[in-house]
């Protein structure tokens, strides 16, 4: 697909607007699950590494499995639903260790997790998306430490009562 068709379907690329830093990509998300409602769409292969990008009137799915590139526009109103599930986090600090002191100290978990001392204290499940367009439903998996920033992307895109974030 070149990109003047990419254009026509979705739109140019979001611009960076450096007074409201916004994300205009994803991380790399691994493809587990695709179900073609249309037979004449191209198919994409499963684990392949996968990213959104924002364009004005969609989102533009890229994909890479052994160095070939596929690119999927996906325009919003396409868009059925966007399901972003957090994974289940473990968090059990040992006495006196960085993270149990920070979490006395009333630091927020997500920034707390980073002064681990043992893989033990802190663990979080793979964040899970799903998507559903008029042509694809599909099922990507990530590491879960980026859910945040994840979540942040997908807001932005402003899909409204389509986005549903799931938290364990």
């Amino acid at each position: 697909m070149t990109e003047q068709s990419i254009i026509k379907q979705i739109g140019k690329p979001v611009k960076i607007d450096l007074r409201k830093l916004k994300a205009i990509g994803s991380t790399g998300f691994y493809l587990k699950s695709i179900k073609t409602k249309n037979s004449e769409t191209e198919s994409l292969k499963l684990n392949s590494k996968c990213n959104f990008e924002r364009r004005t009137g969609g989102v533009l799915l890229r994909a890479n499995y052994s160095n070939k590139l596929t690119a999927i526009p996906i325009p919003n109103e396409n868009i059925i639903r966007v399901t972003l599930k957090r994974g289940k986090e473990n968090i059990n600090p040992f006495f006196l260790t960085p993270m149990w002191i920070l979490l006395k100290l009333g630091v927020s978990k997500l920034y707390a997790r980073y002064f681990r001392i043992r893989s033990q204290e802190y663990s979080i499940d793979q964040m899970k998306l799903y998507i559903e367009t008029t042509d694809y439903e599909m099922y990507f998996i990530a590491n879960g430490y980026l859910f945040e920033q994840q979540l942040s992307f997908f807001e932005n895109l402003n899909y409204g009562n389509k986005l549903v974030s799931i938290q364990e």
